[in-house]
């Protein structure tokens, strides 16, 4: 059985094409130097194109930007950390590493060559993440991994892959860790005398893990026990046509990876150049949060569409979701890389460019959905639930390249980490929103 890694339904979901060599070395962060100042902060880990990790932190009104230092004095790394989250009980990060070379979420195994006779099958494997825990002091160990959730029954040539969302994740109040998959049935064919062949994928359907706080806390390697739940994103109109729209642009890279690699025989290739036509990795979901008034899941896509940004609210009693359209005609507010909650329970979306902003009412009663341009200060929910950026997709051949449009890509000094707090914690240093 040949393996390969490409073709998957969270392509769209942000990920890296470098792979820092080595195996990670565990660093125990020292709980003495957890974030003291993370009061309306937000949390920031970056990469560079040699593989380079930057801690960032700061307000949410885009303001107080401080570098604490990369990532690499507890060892090389192999894959970028995301999905960052600030556990408000322990007041340490935690992240999400995919465990695949590009952090695509999942890989194709087939026998070779491609395309294989008639119905290739079941060729679309889910890959598992590992969990991080990060500290003040610059400390990181890998705690633990979570699996994909299972797959359901399929049905005659119909097969199932359930990648992770390696980029969203958040914690709520009680710190669980909450992250992000799709659940996508696909069907897989092939004519080897024409030489041809697709994948083609139906609408996607999001699903929910949560990891407990008590799992985190006892993590020292292993499985991290972790439970699913299925959002049903197809009973509201708006929902099911982002996911469509989706499962749509998704084909069409599909198809484009497809092509190139039986043209030119090279699946890294074919990913790479897919991913630098299509623009498919800015599509989707890049974060979520937990609101701490209703405990409602919010997710926000806004890039899908040019024109407009969706808004997702996830019941968790019922796990239905409901969907809102705001108008973006431009595609002005760009690349989402965070999303969390004010301490008036304002949802806050932070963008790639770090030069705008907005906030969401989404309290029941008010003007629900309102989309606000962002106005200092507007700082997060006083627990934070940290913030990652969608990895960026830099070409192989620009290791070892200064590139200019990388975001906080300058920085990278000695550990700047502080390590004691005689006094107590030091006073908040973002304003209250």
């Amino acid at each position: 059985m040949k393996k390969y890694s490409c073709l998957s339904m969270i392509a769209a979901l942000g990920f890296s094409s470098f792979v820092t060599a080595g195996d990670p070395l565990n660093c125990a962060p020292n709980v003495s130097t957890s974030f003291q100042d993370y009061l309306n902060r937000a949390y920031t880990v970056s990469n560079d194109n040699l593989g380079n990790m930057t801690l960032t932190s700061q307000c949410t009104n885009l303001t107080d930007q401080q570098t604490f230092g990369t990532l690499s004095e507890c060892g090389a790394v192999m894959n970028p950390i995301n999905g960052l989250g600030l556990n408000p009980l322990d007041q340490l990060l935690y992240g999400l590493m995919p465990t695949d070379g590009r952090g695509i979420g999942s890989h194709l195994e087939m026998t070779f060559p491609f395309p294989a006779p008639g119905k290739p099958g079941d060729i679309m494997k889910a890959d598992p993440v590992d969990v991080y825990r990060i500290g003040n002091d610059g400390g990181y160990e890998q705690i633990g991994r979570i699996q994909p959730p299972l797959e359901t029954v399929t049905t005659g040539d119909i097969e199932q892959v359930v990648p992770i969302v390696h980029s969203a994740a958040t914690f709520n109040e009680t710190g669980d860790y909450f992250l992000l998959a799709y659940r996508t049935n696909y069907e897989s064919s092939a004519n080897v005398s024409a030489g041809t062949g697709s994948v083609d994928y139906q609408a996607p359907q999001i699903v929910i893990g949560q990891v407990s706080h008590a799992t985190l806390a006892a993590a020292s390697g292993g499985n991290l026990p972790t439970v699913w739940l299925d959002v049903d994103d197809s009973t509201d109109l708006v929902c099911a046509a982002v996911v469509n729209e989706f499962r749509n642009q998704t084909n069409a890279f599909s198809a484009c990876v497809v092509s190139d690699f039986i043209a030119n025989g090279n699946h890294d290739q074919a990913v790479d150049n897919c991913l630098a036509s299509s623009g498919i990795m800015d599509k989707g979901i890049h974060d979520f949060a937990v609101s701490p008034s209703n405990g409602h899941f919010y997710a926000y896509d806004s890039q899908t569409y040019q024109d407009k940004d969706v808004l997702i609210d996830v019941d968790p009693n019922t796990m239905i979701a409901a969907c809102t359209e705001f108008t973006d005609v431009g595609n002005v507010t760009g690349r989402l890389t965070s999303l969390m909650f004010s301490q008036q329970n304002k949802l806050v979306a932070l963008f790639a460019d770090e030069g705008n902003g907005i906030w969401i009412d989404v309290t029941a009663g008010g003007s629900y959905g309102d989309f606000n341009a962002i106005a200092t200060p507007v700082t997060p929910f006083p627990h934070g639930d940290g913030s990652s950026l969608p990895f960026n997709i830099i070409n192989k051949s620009l290791r070892g390249v200064v590139l200019t449009d990388l975001i906080f890509r300058n920085g990278f000094e000695d550990w700047i980490f502080a390590n004691g707090f005689e006094g107590g914690p030091p006073p908040a240093t973002c304003p209250a929103f």
